[in-house]
C-alpha cells in the first residue's frame, strides 16, 4: 500500500496522507470537493484503512499493543475547511497543531497503547522497513507488476493480466509534482493525457502502441497511469546495445515507423519526440509509442505554447530546438533520419550527428542521399512528407 509519510516516536506509529490541495474544501464522510471543482474520495477513511492494515501486520509480529494512527495533512494549509465528518479533527495543515498531534497522547489509537523505549523504536522501524510489498504482490489497476523501469520523465511498468497471465500490458506511471494551483494541476495532468489524446486522435494503426485506459491511482491524487497494449519485449534503443542491425532489418523498422507517422500526420498529430527509446520491436513489426510531447490538434494547451523547451538531443530537429511551436511533419522526418543514423553507426549517447560520416554509411548511393536529405538542417531541403520517405525506403528495401 502507498503511504506518503511514516512517523515513529515513543507514542507509536503515525501514517500521514499528504494532499497538495489548495483553497476551500467542503465535503462529507465519503467525498471532498476542492478548489479545482473535482470530487475526490475523502482521504480520511483511506488513511484509516491503511492504519488498520498496518496495525494488523504489526500485531502478527508481536506489536499488537503499539498504536497506529492515520492523519491527513494538507500541505497548502487547511484554508476554509467545511466538512460534515466527525473525524475532521484528524485533518491538519503544516502548523503547530500537527506537531502537537504527533507528540501528544490525544491521537494514539488507544489510551492503553504502549509507550516505546528507544531500543524498541529501532526494532519497530526495522519491522516496518521489512514490510514492503514484493514485486510479485504489487498490483496496478488490477494488473500484476512484473518489471519496473525508470524512463526519465515517467516510470514504465511491465504488467500481466491477473485473469490471463500470458496477456501483458505496458503501464506508464506519471507522478504529478506538488501542485500550487488549479492551473498547475491541469497543465501537469494535461501533458500526461496528451499521450492518450494523440493516439486516439490518430486512430488505430498496426504500427502504433495503442492506449487502453488513463486512470488515477485510487490511493494517491499525485499519481496517474496510462495503460497501453503490449508492443514487444524491447525498444530499439535496447536492441542497439546488443550489436549491429542488418540492413534489411533496418529498412523494415524504418518503413514500419514511417507508416505509423504518416498515419499520424494525416490526422494532424506530430510526434516531436521520436527516438530509439520510443520505437518498440515485436516479433513481426516495429511500433511507435511515447506521444507525451506530441502536437495534437484537439489539445489547445501544449508545452510548446508555454515557451518551455520540449526535448533535447540529436534526434530533435533544429527548428524544434528554437521554435517548438513552429514545426510540421518535417520535424519527425528529421528525427527518423537520426534514428537511421543510430542504426548505421551506433554512436555514443549525447553525441551530435556528424553528417560527414554519411558518406561512409554501408548503403547504396540512393540510400546515402535519402539520409542526407532527411537530416538536412533547413527543413525546406528535406522530403516534404512521410509518405515520400516511406516510398523511398520501400524502393531501397526492394533493391
Amino acid at each position: 500500500q502507498e503511504i506518503d509519510v511514516v512517523e515513529l516516536n515513543y507514542n507509536g506509529v503515525y501514517l500521514l496522507e499528504v494532499k497538495h490541495w489548495w483553497g476551500a474544501i467542503e465535503g462529507d464522510q465519503m467525498y471532498w470537493r476542492h478548489a479545482s471543482g473535482d470530487m475526490r474520495r475523502s482521504p480520511i477513511p483511506i488513511i484509516e484503512q491503511k492504519a488498520k492494515i498496518a496495525h494488523g501486520f504489526l500485531a502478527e509480529r508481536g506489536w499488537g499493543d503499539v498504536s497506529v494512527t492515520g492523519l491527513v495533512v494538507l500541505s497548502k494549509g487547511t484554508g476554509a475547511l467545511h466538512l460534515d465528518d466527525p473525524q475532521k479533527h484528524k485533518v491538519f495543515g503544516l502548523h503547530e497543531s500537527l506537531v502537537e498531534a504527533l507528540t501528544g497522547r490525544e491521537y494514539v489509537f488507544s489510551r492503553s497503547s504502549k509507550i516505546l523505549r528507544s531500543s524498541e523504536l529501532e526494532r519497530l522501524r526495522q519491522t516496518l522497513l521489512d514490510s514492503h510489498v514484493t514485486d510479485a504482490e504489487r498490483r496496478v489497476h488490477g494488473y500484476r507488476v512484473l518489471e519496473e523501469h525508470d524512463r526519465d520523465h515517467y516510470v514504465e511498468l511491465i504488467a500481466a493480466d491477473t485473469e490471463f497471465p500470458s496477456r501483458k500490458v505496458r503501464i506508464k506511471q506519471y507522478d504529478v509534482p506538488a501542485i500550487g494551483s488549479r492551473q498547475e494541476l491541469e497543465e501537469a495532468v494535461g501533458r500526461f493525457k496528451r499521450d492518450m489524446a494523440a493516439l486516439l486522435e490518430a486512430g488505430s494503426h498496426p504500427n502504433l502502441v495503442m492506449p487502453l485506459q488513463f486512470v488515477r491511482d485510487e490511493s494517491s491524487d499525485e499519481r496517474y497511469y496510462l495503460i497501453l497494449d503490449w508492443a514487444g519485449e524491447q525498444t530499439l534503443a535496447e536492441r542497439l546495445t546488443e550489436g549491429p542491425i542488418p540492413q534489411d532489418e533496418q529498412l523494415r523498422i524504418l518503413s514500419d515507423v514511417a507508416s505509423a507517422l504518416a498515419h499520424c500526420h494525416a490526422h494532424g498529430v506530430k510526434h516531436r519526440n521520436l527516438s530509439p527509446s520510443s520505437i518498440y520491436l515485436g516479433s513481426d513489426r516495429a511500433r511507435v509509442g511515447d506521444f507525451d510531447f506530441a502536437k495534437v490538434p484537439t489539445v489547445t494547451k501544449t508545452l510548446a505554447k508555454t515557451g518551455k523547451l520540449l526535448v533535447q538531443g540529436r534526434h530533435v530537429s533544429p527548428e524544434q530546438t528554437f521554435h517548438a511551436g513552429d514545426i510540421d511533419q518535417r520535424a519527425d522526418i528529421y528525427s527518423l533520419g537520426a534514428v537511421w543514423y543510430d542504426m548505421l553507426f551506433r554512436p555514443e549517447p549525447n553525441t551530435v550527428i556528424d553528417r560527414a560520416r554519411i558518406g561512409d554509411a554501408p548503403l547504396p548511393d540512393d540510400g546515402r542521399q535519402i539520409l542526407r536529405m532527411m537530416l538536412a538542417q533547413p527543413r525546406s531541403e528535406r522530403p516534404q512528407s512521410m509518405e515520400e520517405v516511406q516510398s523511398w525506403l520501400d524502393l531501397l528495401f526492394a533493391d
